[in-house]
């Protein structure tokens, strides 16, 4: 009851201020009084809650976001907003400690971008916000919260409208800022959280306001970032160190001259540094422009012309923009029909006009096709190029940083790091993650999906965000109102286990209770993070769906089916990538696998005026260099001047009798050295996609793929993505052998019809034969008789390349020595087939499959290898892409080439007598795999640990530290201590430092401390080191000091892994026993710590010796 009186009591109070407001509102306007800055009694002082509060306790009551949809009739929508106006909304926010800098930089920012760019930008901060929309609340944690969802929900609804909204508040909470970032996700407008990173001693330095020195005074209470709490934000767009003038470290120096100079001198930065300060800000100001820019937002240059609408030339008279004349208009000169095009008139002469005139459709001498149309909204003014939206973070410390280890890992095979490849780096453009449930369902009934280009994610209309809700049937209204449809011909799906299921569902969980994104972590298999997944959507793998809409067959021994669908896991998961790493396989090939951007580049620098791709899953020889020529003198024919070949060999998946990718792609460099194709108009570069075998429906994609990364037009053979029925069907249904599952003509006919292939052109020529007079591929004269046909031609078959390769044949020296009976007995290459260094390839490639032994490091896709140190070899056991895991092994060697063993042949200390120590890497900080020295095969090398026929993966999350041992050590599992005995391993290492070293690293580090695990009942000290080198080793000697550098929350965060990293792996993880520790967990000082390194090398040398005889060891390689 006193409870509810008194809040009565305040409710009347507060209705009698506002009644009294209201009066002074209507007084004259009078000249308002300086601004004061100071502590507002926050809820309690007087019993009556805040403002804040009261607003806090309705909003609990109500929907935590709402948004309103004006989708009646008449109703002006989002996109088309952004299609008549041009105009794309965005919200900036800007977050920082008090003096950090935020107003200062958002005001140059909002100056340059409205002065120079011409860009609509309007900047929101705490003194515009304050006086009005604001002016009831005080400095409590609830009127903070209250005036920062003010803020957003005005910012959103700018943003809408088309304005970029500069908002600048110190929103301290990071749950705030989670929910302006929710709003404008669910609105589709983006939102780019740029946090203003200072320390706060600098902070204090500046002071631009005085609160800080008010603090110190004891004037004021509730300081953000001292005695009240600043939440940094985990994952901003942009982060500008303001005291590091943005990354330009002259001018930063400049700045911090200068500060020390005016603090000798007792006076204010300010005064003393106002030129160095304006330079500082614009640094970051072009920081900032530059991120926009990347981003879409890049407004219009005050020296260009405005939009066509602006400058139209009136009649009889110069059209002037202002300051600058507006350019001519003319068409290319190089796009003059020719002459032999009978009537059609030449382009007019360069006159002033308000667009470009296009060049009348005139019919080639081929009268096949039109001349060529500039396709609009192209990127970087190339007429036929597209740069798709890249999701590529190339900053590899990122990938080892805490943002990532923390982050829960989902396993994906090496097919699925191919499809995150061809997703990150825009290949499927506009797709940004694995296919969602209800994208899913459109592609496999439409073969297209609908997508909202509006949309921060990309997809957002189709599902991207959250699971699909089927239910909603005005969800799936909105999408068809409002989203494109846009072809995507084959499912781009990720399969996970049930088990990799429950743990997304605990994360998902985990981070929803604390407000925030949820996140997984792609993981290939060689333990390295591939990709972050933001809001995944775990749902049923529906097969037999998928097997008959995708492939429209039921051969369950189809060799994508069988492998990646009847053998995958029985769940899909999807979602939108926020990162994807730059993938690099380490397998010789990487150097032919160019990004999009880089390829769009390549064509620049060719000056390609038009690009043609040729996809390739074979060896190249006379008959593919003919297509490729021809189809280079027919795009001549069209009046184009220089078009480009793009040599597109497949590198994802294929089955396992294709020829390996290594072997085509360096067959196909050895076609372009010897000039059967000119590199002056050629491009090779792998196109990462894997092989789905899916016919018709597969030759879309491959055609849509390369249309979405630069290429107009297409070289389409007979059969494309054909094969035949499996032998398992084909006895089954009663065929002899394998009749083909599509019919040879289908794929290039449904291309030419394809609803989704835009406006690109399709080349293709007739069947080609060798022509033994000259040594050229021709097709059939007209009128030759078959008996004068097999005269003259040869047909050279893939069954007869196999053939001369098995039979190591060399290329014929002439024509003439060509025998008669060649077509029965080919013993023989017929000279100009196939360029010398190229058949040499290809024989070594048929004999050594013929014989598998020799064939043990053949690349049959693109798949991963571990990062290794330089100075060791890596040797597969297995031919990599086919079925089992490659069973590959790090061998260390020294300078003369002999093999070492890392386990008894390097020395426990870097330097005799010292207690620097080396330490070998394993497992390299930010990945998961689980590598160790080996120590029942010969040298010991490393390799991958299995566990019941399965590699082992750390499943709790990624490796936040470098894992190895020290050399010359053993864990003596003959000794107890304590009533246990020792794992029977070399001495575990945790380097704690910055660098995440390579596989076989040898690190000389220093000992920091260590803790003594207890790990399925027996000891496994864990020695805490950091390597001499790294930045940090001068100020950290010991666990105390890596606690003040690095926080008390990593040594916790430590002994935290160590006793739940095998919790994960069980079926219920929360009810899993934890590993123990000697010392109730407490860290081992460096002394004692020492005195296990020289306790295990003393065991080392006994078991060396051969003093150690027990069962547990007889298997043990000593030499």
């Amino acid at each position: 009851m006193d409870s509810r009186r008194t809040f009565v009591v305040c409710l009347v109070v507060l209705l009698l201020l506002a009644v009294v407001g209201l009066r002074e509102l209507l007084k004259p306007p009078a000249s308002l009084p300086p601004v004061q800055l100071q502590h507002t009694p926050t809820a309690g002082d007087d019993g009556c809650p805040t403002m804040g509060d009261l607003r806090k306790k309705v909003l609990s009551e109500k929907p935590k976001i709402h948004i309103y949809r004006d989708d009646t009739k008449g109703a002006v929508q989002r996109s088309d907003r952004i299609e008549k106006t041009g105009l794309n909304g965005a919200t900036l926010w800007f977050t920082g400690l008090s003096g950090s800098g935020k107003s200062t930089i958002g005001k140059a920012l909002e100056n340059r971008m409205v002065n120079t760019h011409k860009a609509s930008m309007y900047r929101l901060d705490g003194d515009n916000l304050r006086f009005g929309l604001s002016k009831d609340l005080d400095l409590s944690a609830a009127s903070r919260a209250e005036a920062v969802r003010r803020a957003y929900e005005v910012s959103a609804l700018m943003a809408d409208a088309g304005v970029l909204s500069l908002v600048s508040l110190i929103s301290p909470y990071r749950e705030d800022r989670d929910a302006a970032r929710e709003l404008h996700k669910k609105m589709e407008i983006p939102f780019i959280e740029v946090f203003v990173d200072v320390p706060i001693s600098e902070a204090k330095n500046r002071d631009p306001k005085g609160l800080y020195k008010k603090f110190d005074a004891g004037e004021i209470k509730g300081m953000t970032g001292i005695d009240a709490p600043y939440e940094a934000p985990l994952d901003p767009e942009v982060i500008l160190k303001s005291h590091e003038c943005c990354g330009q470290q002259k001018l930063a120096n400049d700045y911090a001259t200068c500060k020390e100079g005016a603090t000798r001198n007792s006076m204010k930065v300010q005064d003393v540094c106002e030129e160095q300060i304006d330079a500082c800000v614009e640094s970051c100001v072009d920081e900032m422009v530059e991120r926009l820019a990347e981003m879409g937002y890049t407004g219009r240059p005050a020296d260009e012309c405005p939009p066509k609408e602006e400058c139209v030339c009136p009649p009889k008279e110069e059209c002037v923009c202002p300051e600058k004349e507006c350019p001519e208009k003319e068409c290319p000169p190089e796009k003059v029909c020719p002459e032999a095009a009978g009537d059609c008139p030449e382009c007019p002469a360069a006159e002033k006009c308000p667009e470009p005139k296009a060049c009348p459709e005139c019919k080639s001498e081929s009268g096949s096709e039109s001349h060529p149309k500039k396709v609009a909204g192209h990127a970087d003014g190339y007429p036929w190029g597209t740069t798709p939206e890249s999701l590529v973070e190339e900053d590899e410390a990122f990938w080892s940083s805490d943002a990532v280890t923390k982050l829960q890992p989902v396993p994906i095979k090496d097919v699925d790091v191919q499809w995150t490849q061809v997703i990150g780096e825009g290949w499927a453009s506009p797709l940004k993650g694995p296919m969602r449930e209800n994208m899913l369902v459109q592609v496999l009934h439409f073969e297209s999906f609908v997508f909202e280009r509006t949309g921060k994610k990309g997809g957002g209309s189709s599902g991207a965000g959250g699971p699909t809700a089927f239910g909603d049937s005005d969800a799936a209204t909105l999408i068809g109102k409002n989203g494109e449809r846009v072809s995507m011909p084959v499912p781009i799906t990720v399969a996970i286990s049930s088990h990799t299921k429950m743990l997304v569902d605990r994360a998902i969980k985990k981070a929803k209770a604390a407000g925030e994104v949820p996140k997984v972590l792609f993981v290939g298999t060689a333990g390295e993070p591939v990709a972050i997944l933001e809001n995944p959507e775990v749902y049923d793998f529906r097969k037999e769906e998928m097997i008959t809409r995708s492939w429209g067959s039921w051969d369950l021994h189809h060799p994508y089916i069988k492998k990646h669908i009847v053998e995958g896991e029985e769940y899909l998961i999807g979602g939108e990538f926020s990162k994807v790493r730059r993938i690099r396989f380490r397998d010789g090939l990487d150097k032919w696998r160019l990004t999009p951007q880089e390829l769009l580049s390549k064509f620049k620098e060719k000056n390609a005026d038009t690009v043609y791709a040729f996809q390739t899953r074979n060896p190249t020889h006379a008959g593919h260099a003919h297509l490729m020529i021809d189809g280079r003198r027919q795009l001549l024919e069209r009046n184009y001047t220089n078009p480009v070949l793009w040599l597109s060999p497949l590198g994802g998946w294929t089955k396992g009798d294709d020829v390996p990718l290594d072997v085509r792609v360096k067959q196909h460099q050895e076609v372009l050295d010897a000039k059967m194709l000119d590199d002056e108009w050629t491009v090779l570069s792998i196109w990462p996609s894997p092989m789905t075998y899916s016919g018709p429906t597969e030759v879309q994609w491959h055609a849509k793929s390369r249309r979405v990364v630069g290429a107009d037009h297409f070289i389409v053979g007979r059969d494309p993505a054909g094969l035949s029925y499996s032998d398992e069907y084909a006895k089954s249904h009663g065929q002899e052998s394998g009749d083909d599952v599509y019919h040879a003509d289908h794929g290039r006919y449904v291309l030419q019809l394809s609803p989704g292939m835009g406006e690109l052109g399709l080349l293709a020529s007739g069947a080609v034969h060798y022509d033994k007079t000259d040594g050229t591929m021709k097709p059939k004269p007209a009128g030759m008789s078959s008996e004068e046909f097999k005269k003259r031609f040869l047909k050279i078959s893939g069954s007869k390349m196999r053939k001369m390769g098995r039979n190591e044949v060399d290329i014929c020296e002439s024509l003439e020595a060509i025998p008669d009976d060649w077509a029965e007995n080919p013993s023989c290459v017929p000279p100009k087939f196939m360029v010398p260094e190229g058949w040499k390839i290809m024989k070594r490639y048929y004999v050594e499959k013929s014989q598998p032994g020799k064939m043990e490091n053949a690349v049959m896709q693109s798949k991963q290898l571990p990062f290794t140190a330089e100075g060791v070899k890596i040797v597969n056991g297995t031919k990599m892409g086919l079925d089992g895991e490659p069973l590959f092994a790090v061998y260390f060697t020294n300078k003369d080439g002999d093999t070492l063993s890392p386990w008894h042949d390097i020395p426990l200390r870097a330097e005799e007598d010292s207690n620097i120590f080396n330490m070998i890497v394993e497992i390299p900080k930010g990945s998961n795999a689980k590598f160790e020295v080996t120590k029942e095969v010969e040298h010991n090398p490393i390799m991958h640990d299995f566990k019941k026929g399965k590699p082992r993966y750390y499943t709790y999350g990624m490796a936040f530290f470098n894992n190895g041992l020290f050399p010359q050590t053993w864990e003596d599992s003959t000794v107890e201590t304590e009533g246990r005995f020792g794992d029977n391993d070399p001495l575990d290492v945790m380097e704690v430092g910055s660098v995440s070293y390579p596989v076989g690293s040898i690190v000389p580090v220093k000992i920091l401390g260590s803790l003594g695990l207890i790990d399925s009942g027996e000891i496994d000290h864990k020695v805490i080191a950091i390597a001499v080198d790294d930045p940090d080793a001068e100020s950290i000697n010991s666990i105390e000091d890596l606690n003040a550098k690095k926080g008390d929350g990593f040594t916790e965060r430590i002994v935290d892994w160590l006793a739940n990293y095998k919790k994960t792996d069980k079926s219920d993880p929360e009810t899993a026993s934890a590993n123990e520790f000697l010392h109730d967990g407490a860290y081992v000082n460096k002394e004692d710590t020492l005195a296990v390194i020289k306790e295990t090398n003393d065991y080392w040398k006994a078991l060396k010796a051969g003093k150690i005889t027990d069962d547990k060891v007889k298997d043990f390689k000593l030499e």
